[in-house]
């Protein structure tokens, strides 16, 4: 031992280099760890090559672990990826997707070519919406063009639904659907948003405010209709459902003309009510009149004054309560509907089909 082994300890082994193997897959040689399996070890560059086969189970570990099929997997992915390679040694100068023109700067890298911008937004938007968790960089052109045409097809799919539930007069949603978000339709359902629609002869769907503007030419008819047992229920029929969109569109020209008959006809007024009938009613001990029947034009509010002529003189009765044919309270009810209208006044001077002027 020298002197100064003897000062600061036995002198250290030397490392011993590692040993060298050849890797029965590649025929590479190689040092380290390796690949245990079956029957030998495989260098960890061949093993890479196969590993996500392996974990994503296109391979069996128990029947395929073994040098020969591990070989015939490594050179298949070699002849992939120098196909690949090939395939991206020249830019193409149209887009292999869509088809348009591939920009000079603007082009993105696929697994086996590039693609243009619009696209690889396309592809994007269908990963951000979790359509695809699909890789870009794995993911081979016929791969990307299959989901783009599933995207394309559901944007066409998508822009036919919203034309569907879109009122083809003013635009506004007649949609029965979801908002597709809860807080959406909660905040709807508060609102009492939800979409309401007149469904016309051609399945066309429009809106409660664009069937308004036609009600005094295509109201809403009411009856009602024995049930059994005592029992009658409502029935309404709405006249709308009878025509076209052509013809609904003809009706806005038309119901112009007709109102301004109306107005040289009972001149200035809030509304027009045809009686169907009166009925005698009790509330909380005090007699009550209720006058039933369409408005014909304009709309009657509650507050409003019916004026009543008899005998030469004109009456004016106050209306008191207004509702709908099924018993549910309005503030207003529009032409084309019909309405319950309570007084106070004895009604026996008005009768069924009498017209009532409301001021």
């Amino acid at each position: 031992m020298g002197f100064f082994d003897s000062i600061f300890g036995k002198k250290k082994e030397e490392k011993k280099p590692e040993e060298k193997r050849i890797c029965p897959v590649c025929g590479n040689s190689f040092t380290g760890r390796g690949m245990n399996v079956h029957d030998g070890i495989i260098c960890m560059d061949c093993w890479e090559l196969v590993m996500d086969d392996f974990e994503m189970g296109r391979m069996d570990e128990d029947k395929e672990f073994y040098i020969a099929p591990i070989k015939a997997a490594v050179l298949a992915k070699k002849g992939e990826i120098a196909s690949d390679k090939a395939a991206k040694a020249e830019k193409p100068k149209a887009c292999p997707i869509c088809g348009g023109k591939m920009p000079k700067l603007l082009t993105v890298e696929v697994k086996d070519g590039y693609i243009c911008d619009e696209c690889f937004h396309t592809f994007n938007e269908l990963e951000e919406n979790g359509e695809t968790d699909k890789v870009l960089e794995d993911t081979t052109l016929k791969e990307l063009s299959a989901l783009i045409a599933l995207a394309d097809k559901q944007k066409a799919a998508n822009e036919k639904r919203k034309e569907q539930d879109t009122c083809p007069v003013c635009g506004a949603n007649v949609s029965e659907k979801s908002t597709g978000s809860l807080w959406g339709d909660i905040k709807r359902s508060v609102k009492d948003e939800i979409p309401k629609f007149v469904l016309l002869k051609d399945n066309q769907k429009i809106c409660e405010e664009c069937a308004e503007k036609v009600r005094l030419l295509y109201p809403v008819q009411y009856s009602r209709k024995y049930a059994g047992d005592g029992e009658y229920e409502d029935v309404y029929n709405d006249t709308l459902n009878t025509i076209t969109l052509a013809e609904y569109k003809q009706a806005l020209a038309d119901v112009k003309t007709k109102r301004k008959e109306l107005e040289e006809q009972y001149g200035s007024c809030e509304a027009v009510l045809s009686v169907s009938s009166t009925h005698e009613n009790k509330r909380n001990g005090k007699t009550e009149y209720q006058i039933r029947g369409r408005i014909l034009y304009g709309k009657a509010s509650k507050g409003d004054m019916i004026q009543v002529a008899q005998n030469g003189s004109s009456n004016l009765m106050r209306i008191k309560w207004l509702q709908q044919p099924n018993g549910e309270a309005a503030d207003s009810v529009g032409e084309g509907y019909y309405a319950i209208v309570t007084v106070a006044e004895n009604t026996s001077c008005i009768h069924p089909g009498d017209t009532l002027i409301i001021v």
